[in-house]
C-alpha cells in the first residue's frame, strides 16, 4: 500500500505505507549490455478480497465472519499529485452481529480522494460514503464524510494522523497509527502496527448512540507475501481494546481477531 492508501481505511485504521525502495547494482562498462525489456504498463487499478474473523470499524466490533471486496483506482494528475477512487463491499458472512444479533448486515462505501507528495509528508484529503444494508439498515444512517490525513516516515517507523468529519452524524473522528516492515527476504515481511482512536459526538453511525473521547488502541502484526510482482496475500492477526468512549456498550470487550487478505494490481 502507499502512503495515500492512508486515506480511509477499509477497517478504519489508518493504512500506513510500507515504502518500498528498490537498489539496482549496475556493472561499469558491460562488455555485453542487454537492452531489458520494457516494463508493463501498470493501470493504477488494485482488486482485494478478505476473509476477517470480526469485523472491527474504529474500535467497534460490528460481528464475525467478514467477507469482503475492494477495487481501487489510482489517477496521476500533476506531479506529485495522485488522486484515488475507490468502492468496498463487506458482509457478515453468518448474520452474527453484535448489536441485535443474528441480523444481517452489509456495507457498501464508495470513495474519493486526491494526495500530495510534499517530500517530507503525504497529505490527503477525500470523501466517503457509508451505507448501510441488511436487517440493521434502519438501525444505522448513512454517513456522508470528509477527511484530512498527514503520513510521513521517521526512520524506519511509517506514522501517520487522520482527521474525519461525518456532515450526517455531524460528529468528529480522529486517529494516529504507526507501523514499521520487517523484511525477512524479497518475498516475505513482517509489519508490526498500533493506532488510537479519538471520537468527539461521533456515532459510528448509529442512531442512537454518540460517543466522546479515546475510543481504542489497536495492535496488530502482518506477514505480506508476495506471489508475485502484482500479487500479494496478506494474513494477519490483532487485538482490539475498546477505552472510555464505548464504556458500559454491548462492544466494549477486549477482542482478538485476525483474518487474511489478496490483492492484486492491474
Amino acid at each position: 500500500m502507499k502512503l495515500n492508501k492512508l486515506m480511509f481505511a477499509v477497517l478504519g485504521g489508518l493504512a500506513l505505507a510500507l515504502p518500498a525502495f528498490a537498489g539496482t547494482a549496475t556493472a561499469k562498462n558491460p562488455k555485453n549490455p542487454v537492452i531489458a525489456p520494457a516494463p508493463e504498463e501498470d493501470l493504477g487499478l488494485t482488486l482485494s478480497v478478505g476473509y476477517d474473523s470480526s469485523y472491527l470499524f474504529r474500535g467497534v466490533d460490528f460481528g464475525d465472519n467478514w467477507i469482503s471486496t475492494a477495487l481501487s483506482l489510482d489517477i496521476p494528475l500533476v506531479d506529485k499529485v495522485k488522486a484515488t477512487l475507490d468502492a468496498n463491499f463487506g458482509s457478515l458472512a453468518d448474520d452474527s452481529d453484535n448489536f441485535i444479533g443474528n441480523q444481517s448486515y452489509q456495507r457498501l462505501e464508495l470513495g474519493a480522494g486526491i494526495a500530495y507528495d510534499a517530500g517530507a509528508a503525504e497529505i490527503g484529503f477525500g470523501y466517503r460514503w457509508y451505507h448501510h444494508m441488511g436487517d440493521l439498515d434502519s438501525a444505522f444512517e448513512d454517513g456522508h464524510e470528509v477527511g484530512l490525513t498527514v503520513a510521513s516516515s521517521v526512520g524506519p517507523v511509517n506514522v501517520g494522523i487522520g482527521t474525519y468529519y461525518d456532515f450526517a452524524i455531524d460528529g468528529w473522528y480522529l486517529e494516529a497509527a504507526a507501523n514499521t516492515e520487517v523484511k525477512i527476504n524479497d518475498m516475505f515481511s513482517i509489519v508490526p502496527g498500533a493506532n488510537i482512536g479519538y471520537a468527539i459526538d461521533y456515532s459510528w453511525h448509529d442512531r442512537n448512540f454518540s460517543g466522546d473521547n479515546f475510543t481504542h488502541v489497536g495492535v496488530s502484526i502482518a506477514f505480506p507475501v508476495k506471489l508475485s510482482s502484482r500479487a500479494t496475500l496478506t494474513p494477519y492477526i490483532a487485538a482490539n481494546f475498546p477505552l472510555t468512549a464505548l464504556d458500559n456498550t454491548n462492544v466494549d470487550d477486549d477482542k482478538l481477531y485476525g483474518g487474511v487478505s489478496l490483492s492484486v494490481k492491474f
